[in-house]
């Protein structure tokens, strides 16, 4: 359970960097902010998903539900795993997988993004809160099948020049809830 707790924890510190919109919306140049720390913010990124992975990969070689609910205090991961399965499942919408993170392996992430699901899905039937957190992390995976189906068509429907700026767009001026609905013509061009 401490090794758990660890990586929840180093996931939570770096997370903030996963969607910087915030930090980029704050700031008065957000192009000259964004190119001055790329690297910083893409080294968190890749600390925060392997975190998050690694605290997937300590429940890979559970065999059963039983072995689980009697060996680990579910109780308490339940929060560890939201948190590490929200990123693994969110990861590949706000991180651009050519440019950014070229060293992550996408498949193992996917991997154990499905474990976490596993897991709640193993711990659900005694657990209204796992019954719950598997439900939201459903959820949240279709969401994000859809959005990169969107945003998929998007990148084929602009002839943008740089996927950095489209990134930027999204991140400064287009929250999720809205790129569905968002025309391309309205993205701005590089």
């Amino acid at each position: 359970m401490l090794a758990v707790k660890f990586y929840h924890l180093k996931a939570l510190i770096h997370r903030p960097y996963l969607s910087s919109s915030k930090i980029v919306r704050s700031c008065s140049n957000p192009t000259l902010f964004f190119e001055s720390e790329r690297q910083r913010i893409y080294l968190c990124e890749k600390r925060c998903i392997a975190a998050a992975q690694q605290t997937a990969r300590l429940l890979h070689n559970v065999e059963d539900k039983k072995s689980l609910v009697h060996g680990f205090p579910w109780w308490q991961m339940i929060s560890c795993l939201i948190c590490a399965s929200s990123i693994l499942l969110v990861a590949s919408i706000c991180i651009d997988r050519k440019n950014e993170a070229e060293d992550i392996d996408w498949a193992a992430v996917e991997e154990d993004a499905e474990v976490c699901l596993t897991v709640f899905q193993a711990l659900s039937t005694n657990s209204n809160a796992a019954r719950l957190a598997r439900d939201m992390m459903q959820g949240l995976k279709e969401t994000r099948i859809h959005l990169q189906c969107t945003l998929r068509f998007r990148l084929e429907e602009c002839s943008l020049t740089s996927q950095p700026t489209l990134r930027l767009y999204v991140l400064r001026e287009a929250p999720m809830h809205n790129w569905k609905s968002t025309a391309a013509s309205e993205i701005p061009r590089a």
